[in-house]
């Protein structure tokens, strides 16, 4: 797996804004699968959803949509990406600058991307979820990271 650090590089593919598209979550809905107006008419009751469609309600098949710069598919949206660091609120306040390998042992494991029911603001490059690593759901998978 990534570090989390390897991970928000990967993603943001040399951008600095809220997602690698840029900042309006709209344009989102040709490169990455979240909650839409398509999850929308499924699920009334969502609210802060994009009125844009991405064509999938749930996970959609994996290059669908446009690569990012670095030539990745999939970093917003679709699942949320397990990565190898443990989860720590604040280790971001107090990390190394370079090569940070995140925190020591903690009760659960980093997050990172947003998934097909994520709002717009749980794909952006910098969200950081975390989950516990016996847990299993719809939403999480995974991003093997080559080590030359």
């Amino acid at each position: 797996l990534p570090t989390e650090a390897e991970w928000e590089y990967a993603c943001r593919a040399g951008t600095q804004t809220r997602y690698w598209t840029g900042d309006d979550p709209e344009a989102l809905a040709e490169a990455a699968n979240l909650a839409d107006a398509a999850a929308k008419a499924r699920f009334p009751n969502w609210d802060l959803t994009i009125s844009a469609r991405d064509g999938y309600v749930f996970t959609a098949p994996v290059g669908r949509f446009k690569p990012n710069p670095f030539g990745l598919y999939d970093v917003h949206g679709n699942v949320s990406e397990w990565c190898a660091d443990w989860f720590a609120e604040d280790y971001y306040g107090k990390s190394p600058a370079e090569n940070p390998r995140g925190p020591a042992i903690t009760g659960s494991r980093v997050l990172r991307g947003g998934s097909w029911n994520g709002r717009p603001q749980y794909v952006r490059s910098a969200d950081r979820g975390n989950v516990q690593p016996n847990e299993r759901s719809c939403v999480a998978g995974f991003r093997v990271a080559l080590t030359p």
